[in-house]
């Protein structure tokens, strides 16, 4: 494996992509909206559905919006910490 520094230079760094949640709820609540969405589908005109869809994509943007930073800031918190515990002990 090359080294992490490597990874996130060449782009194979991608954390988003191998996270899942290990919350019991998780699988159930996400084959719920699945469920759901089947459901306005068969229920919607298909302008209607289009426009469900496009409201679903802008939400999952801010989502992964809120991820990046989340992720960003978990990393600063971290390296901070690290930096306190190695100049302070």
């Amino acid at each position: 494996m090359k080294s992490i520094l490597e990874e996130i230079y060449y782009g194979n760094l991608r954390p988003e992509e191998n996270i899942v949640p290990k919350d019991s709820e998780y699988r159930s609540i996400n084959k719920e909206i699945t469920t759901n969405i089947e459901k306005f589908q068969k229920k919607l005109s298909e302008d209607d559905f289009k426009q469900l869809e496009e409201l679903l994509d802008m939400t999952d943007q801010v989502h992964s919006m809120h991820s990046k930073e989340a992720f960003a800031s978990g990393f600063k918190i971290g390296t901070l910490i690290m930096i306190e515990s190695r100049f302070t002990s």
